[in-house]
């Protein structure tokens, strides 16, 4: 029986974005229905995530920086 192939980070990495995207091109219409019921069952995160993604962009536009 052959040796189970130990995988680095990067590689289990790249091998699951890999796997994820052929996932998601198999079954679009799956996923955009699963993704719109979690949003809609965590929507309260969604406010707070907003929230401290504005204050920090108001932080930096006073502060003058320019995110790229």
């Amino acid at each position: 029986m052959p040796r189970k192939r130990i995988f680095s980070d990067e590689e289990r990495r790249k091998r699951h974005c890999e796997a994820s995207r052929k996932y998601r091109e198999a079954n679009l219409e799956k996923v955009t229905a699963y993704n719109k019921q979690w949003k809609i069952d965590n929507w309260e995160y969604y406010r707070e995530y907003n929230r401290e993604y504005l204050r920090r962009w108001r932080q930096n536009k006073k502060a003058g920086r320019v995110q790229v």
